[in-house]
């Protein structure tokens, strides 16, 4: 049997478990990553990609003007860095060069994007960190420089929902009063849109394979994609309640079977209509109300200095500035 790679131990843990899951970044190869851009930035339904880049470019003066000179982005879940191209262009027009820290979980992918950024911007210095959420702040956080927490695209939205306030309030301690927080979120909540847009409106679901045919291959396993449904169930909680609603995304078992992690040697029985969950916590994706927004910020010490939301009310932009201590 050959040893569990570190990074991958979560990953066979999850997946024999109890309730059998998948860290939700296990989703994020170079691939996966690529792929979900793909998806994010087509949808005809369901346009949140399209809603956030244009809420930052029509309050990009709110957002880098109260910055002070030499600010530092730093981005959490950053991909293709595709609607954060706004900031660094004003950002680089009024301080004239730039240092960037894109963090997310597929490295390679990181690095590549990183490259290009370089390429497209003389004066602008990319800095990838190749990690989790909160390693990346951790990696930055003793550095002087003011910055720019940018976390879009609303994947705060992923984490576990009882690990949201915890990771607010750290994100709290570890930025000054100098620094600001720029965050995403979704705010729709017309439960047969968001079924509509998770189902993706393919037969199968590219990104979902991808996840398999990773599985399989890291891990030398025989699962068959398609003895696997994706499923989205949408769960909703009061607007004015703390809890936010929430997506739950996974692929059902069509059948009674056995997948074999050959390099682990290793065996997980699936039952015919047994679930494989795509997130360690009930929710695959949650969706908020303002209220629920604005409870968050100050529950974890911030103070909310801008609130923009789209015509519709499907998606929000949110910069917060630290509470002092």
């Amino acid at each position: 049997m050959a040893a569990v790679p570190a990074d991958l131990k979560s990953v066979v843990s999850s997946l024999t478990s109890k309730r059998k899951h998948v860290p939700h970044w296990y989703l994020y190869d170079t691939r996966g990553s690529e792929i979900f851009e793909e998806i994010v930035r087509a949808s005809s339904t369901y346009k949140h990609w399209n809603h956030e880049h244009t809420l930052i470019q029509e309050h990009m003066k709110d957002i880098v003007g109260n910055m002070p000179s030499s600010t530092m982005p730093v981005e959490l879940g950053s991909g293709a860095s595709s609607k954060t191209r706004p900031v660094i262009e004003a950002l680089l027009e009024r301080q004239g060069e730039l240092t960037y820290v894109p963090v997310d979980i597929a490295t390679d992918y990181i690095q590549e994007i990183s490259r290009e950024l370089e390429r497209e911007y003389n004066a602008l210095t990319v800095e990838p960190f190749g990690g989790l959420f909160m390693d990346g702040l951790r990696h930055v956080a003793s550095r002087s420089e003011p910055k720019l927490l940018l976390f879009l695209g609303n994947s705060f939205a992923n984490v576990p929902i009882d690990e949201q306030l915890p990771m607010m309030k750290e994100i709290r301690a570890r930025l000054k009063v100098q620094d600001r927080f720029l965050l995403g979120l979704d705010m729709n909540t017309d439960r047969e849109a968001v079924i509509r847009a998770y189902r993706t409106g393919f037969t199968r679901c590219p990104w979902l394979d991808n996840f398999i045919d990773r599985l399989n291959k890291d891990f030398e396993a025989d699962m068959n994609k398609m003895a696997f449904e994706n499923t989205v169930n949408f769960v909703e909680n009061p607007a004015d309640g703390d809890t936010p609603s929430y997506v739950q995304q996974y692929l059902r078992s069509s059948t009674n079977q056995r997948v074999h992690l050959r390099k682990l040697d290793v065996t997980i029985d699936f039952l015919a209509g047994e679930r494989l969950y795509l997130a360690e916590g009930q929710n695959y994706s949650c969706k908020y109300s303002e209220h629920q927004v604005r409870r968050l910020a100050e529950l974890s010490n911030f103070a909310v200095e801008g609130f923009w939301v789209n015509e519709e009310a499907k998606y929000c932009v949110v910069c917060l500035v630290p509470n002092g201590k």
